[in-house]
């Protein structure tokens, strides 16, 4: 009984320990970047595998205190690097208590609140989103969202030419292509890779001046493979692109679909959020004839890293395209969840996008959505006013790609040479963090606001970063 006590003892400590430093964590972080040398960072945590056991009460105090100075500080409001948004207070608090209760989420027995939890919460984000879903599932991320999708269309491609892809394997599918626009993101050929569909499949369909697919272009490519005999499958229309946040012409895509009976996919990864901002619902108008949608929520929703969703039109395809059991997987009451994704065990990932959309709402949701894309106008604005800096890019949304250019400097290698040093200095001295973007004419600076954190003194304060760097590198 006195060890049991003790026992207790010490995990209260531990406890009360993780509560203070947790505490600590959900403030903003000191800097946005990492200055430290990646050799030292290396080096604190480079050690033989403990021999024995450590004290329970030290294991986070050294974690934390490795960590130092080597976290990304993608919680605070001035990381503009890719697209990330930064920990909702709720979210990250049910996501440590979802760790300590440890539910699994692929049968019903093994989590039956979570698995209910889960079913419910897909069901309000198709709401918020406008989406007509029969069906979705909590994935990784955007990649495992795309995967999950682009399976459930290979499965109905199968159907449709008599072959049991879950039998007979790609193989015995007839040649087929897959269209995307010259922006595809790296998530999408990674899902047709793993499929076994490869990226070689991939037709590259021209963009505009917006930076969004030509419709004519994907006609004219539909057009011609039918004429070689390849049999068109599938279109994946982007809503938000990583490099522009440019939206693919979704209505008139989905009529293409419609008309030559090919499935349509849309990587939505936080460009499916655009409709709850006027000025940008007219990009992702069509999105709710989309076949499947693949998003984020790590990005807009402002969850822990780690969470994607993907929604589904027709819940029969979606079971069929992943769906088995073994001997020993008793079923319950309840759906069992792997069956409609990849993974058999995972984590309770819907937690927390459940516990961020209770405390935002379909209201703050909005509001946070709105309030970064107005943040980016301001940040182009900014840009435009400048004499030093231009956009390289339309920046509608929440993603504005921009550029030093000293006076009488043409396009070029010297332009992009400067402007990648601009990215790397600003980014490395650590009190703005933003990454940079090859676009057709070049080098430019990228910023995509995501975070709920970030406010109009950051992005004045990476515009003065870009042009005090960009005047002392010339």
């Amino acid at each position: 009984m006195d060890a049991e006590r003790a026992s207790g003892q010490v995990l209260d400590a531990a406890v009360d320990d993780f509560a203070q430093r947790f505490r600590a964590a959900l403030e903003p972080p000191a800097a946005a970047g990492v200055t430290l040398d990646p050799a030292e960072l290396h080096a604190r945590f480079a050690e033989p595998l403990p021999q024995r056991g450590q004290p329970l009460e030290g294991i986070l105090a050294e974690l934390e205190a490795k960590s130092r100075d080597g976290l990304a500080g993608g919680t605070g409001g001035r990381y503009f690097g890719y697209v990330t948004g930064a920990a909702l207070p709720a979210a990250a608090i049910v996501e440590a208590w979802t760790a300590a209760v440890d539910q699994n989420v692929g049968m019903w027995p093994l989590g039956p609140a979570a698995v209910e939890l889960e079913l419910v919460t897909i069901g309000w984000l198709a709401d918020l989103l406008g989406y007509p879903a029969e069906s979705g599932y909590f994935g990784s991320g955007a990649t495992m969202a795309n995967t999950v999708a682009l399976a459930v269309a290979r499965h109905a491609f199968g159907k449709r030419h008599g072959v049991d892809v879950m039998q007979e394997g790609v193989r015995a599918l007839p040649e087929l292509a897959v269209y995307g626009s010259e922006e595809l993101h790296l998530s999408d050929h990674k899902a047709l890779r793993t499929l076994g569909l490869g990226s070689g499949c991939v037709r590259a369909i021209p963009i505009d001046e917006r930076y969004a697919m030509r419709v004519d272009s994907l006609c004219d490519a539909i057009r011609a493979d039918r004429a070689a005999g390849v049999e068109p499958a599938i279109v994946i229309a982007q809503a938000g692109s990583v490099n522009t946040g440019a939206c693919d012409p979704l209505a008139e895509i989905a009529d293409v679909c419609s008309e030559q009976d090919l499935w349509l996919h849309v990587d939505g990864a936080f460009g499916a959020f655009y409709g709850l901002w006027e000025p940008a619902a007219s990009l992702v108008a069509g999105m709710e004839r989309a076949d499947s949608l693949a998003v984020d929520a790590h990005k807009w929703l402002n969850v822990p890293n780690g969470v994607g969703f993907v929604l589904l039109r027709n819940a029969a395809l979606h079971r069929e395209a992943l769906a088995g059991s073994a001997a020993y997987l008793t079923p319950g009451a309840g759906a069992n969840l792997h069956e409609l994704g990849i993974e058999a065990s995972r984590s309770w990932r819907g937690a927390c996008v459940w516990a961020a959309l209770k405390q935002l709402g379909r209201e703050g949701v909005a509001e946070l959505v709105s309030r970064c894309c107005e943040l980016a106008q301001e940040l182009a604005a900014l840009v435009e006013e400048s004499r030093h800096l231009e956009l390289t890019a339309p920046a509608p949304t929440n993603v504005v790609c921009f550029r030093y250019r000293p006076e009488g400097w043409s396009d070029g290698a010297e332009l992009d040479h400067l402007n990648q040093r601009i990215q790397a200095e600003v980014s490395g001295a650590g009190d703005v963090f933003h990454t940079g973007a090859q676009l057709a004419n070049g080098f430019c600076q990228r910023a995509a606001i995501v975070s709920w954190r970030t406010a109009s003194a950051d992005v004045h304060a990476l515009r003065h970063a870009v042009v005090e760097a960009g005047l002392r590198l010339t």
